[in-house]
């Protein structure tokens, strides 16, 4: 008489007392419920739902996948299970499944979240034009979407149609002047155009609406360098350093730029760049050009031995760069010491092709030490 009559009936208050531990934030006591219902009454689908529910709000992505498969398999035209499962397959990185599940589900309903995210499926996939045709879509139903439209714009500005961004971002920011998502975009794609009065003016915005992180500082030193205004350059980039110490070409550029303004203290910035950099092939050329940066401003505040120094490590990277050997001759002659000045004038000489603008400095260099050599000798011998 037992076996017939079936499981009992699933009792309103332990639902109740389920959903009340899911609205406390209780998930695993909720859990443990519906474990123990299952066990006494097996998998009814209002269970199973709850299970997997609590498994997704928990961030327990692998229990909750398994759930909603079983869901959406056995009742497979279920919106909702398709939903939460293509949401979990792309966190699970399944980007191919999210994307055929995403279609399944757009050829019943069009619903502009999914259309995204197949759009982010295929931009994770790398597959930028299949993305760029499903934010469009998704655009072109829900227009003022500000996360879209930043996805479509980084794929417009990896193409460089940037006309296309001013464009589109001229159009939202029309409604939406103060968007920190939005004008960032618009004042790369003015950046990138060469536009930078217009750049500066788009970070300058951005500043005092309270965004004073790395990128808004960088782009506004970038700007205010390309319009010449160095001084306020090196203090933009000085900020952008303050909120971002890991930027190695940033620390050559202050070095350079403390340089180029006869500040104090531009070594510790080439310093800066050198302690952060290890011999390895995806550093070499980071490296030679610090080195080089360095021996240059050493050479314009009349440093010759630490110019020469930073030549010779930079030779170590970058073994080709022969233009290095005539500087370091330069540096010689400048002390006067004609000697190694000679001797570094004729490596330039043996390096570069007879006839080349290289070859015409090593020559007339050559020609200017001996000469001055043999002064020297005349001279002790008188």
């Amino acid at each position: 008489m037992l076996l017939a009559a079936g499981p009992p009936a699933l009792r309103g208050q332990d639902l109740a007392a389920v959903r009340e531990y899911k609205q406390l934030w209780k998930y695993d006591e909720a859990i443990t419920a519906l474990t123990q219902l299952m066990a006494e009454q097996g998998p009814q689908p209002v269970l199973l739902e709850e299970l997997a529910d609590c498994h997704y709000q928990s961030g327990n992505a692998a229990a909750a996948l398994e759930q909603y498969t079983l869901l959406a398999e056995m009742q497979p035209g279920n919106l909702l299970y398709k939903l939460r499962l293509m949401n979990l397959l792309y966190r699970g990185r399944q980007y191919d499944a999210a994307i055929t599940l995403g279609r399944e589900v757009l050829q019943r309903d069009s619903i502009t979240q999914v259309i995204a995210l197949v759009g982010d499926a295929f931009n994770q996939l790398e597959q930028r034009d299949s993305a760029e045709c499903y934010y469009r879509s998704a655009l072109s139903r829900r227009p003022h979407n500000e996360t879209v439209l930043n996805k479509l714009c980084s794929i417009l500005l990896g193409r460089e149609q940037f006309d296309e961004v001013l464009a589109l971002t001229d159009e939202f920011l029309a409604g939406e002047p103060d968007n920190l998502t939005i004008l960032p975009v618009r004042g790369l794609a003015y950046y990138n155009k060469n536009l930078y009065t217009e750049s500066e003016a788009d970070f300058t915005r951005m500043n005092k609406l309270g965004d004073d992180g790395y990128a808004v500082h960088y782009y506004l030193g970038q700007c205010a360098l390309n319009l010449g205004s160095h001084y306020a350059a090196e203090a933009e980039f000085e900020k952008a350093w303050q909120r971002d110490s890991t930027d190695v070409g940033l620390a050559i550029t202050i070095g350079k730029l403390r340089g180029d303004l006869h500040y104090d203290e531009w070594e510790k910035w080439y310093d800066k760049a050198l302690e952060m950099l290890s011999p390895g092939q995806k550093v070499i050329a980071t490296t030679s050009a610090a080195h080089q940066n360095y021996a240059l401003t050493a050479y314009k505040f009349g440093r010759y031995d630490l110019c020469i120094e930073h030549y010779l490590k930079m030779l170590e990277y970058s073994p080709k760069h022969y233009s290095a050997y005539y500087m370091i001759a330069q540096c010689y002659e400048m002390k006067k010491d004609f000697k190694n000045a000679l001797s570094w004038y004729k490596k330039a000489q043996s390096a570069f092709a007879p006839g080349s603008r290289g070859r015409e400095i090593a020559d007339s260099g050559v020609a200017h030490a001996t000469a001055e050599l043999f002064m020297e000798e005349t001279g002790e011998k008188k």
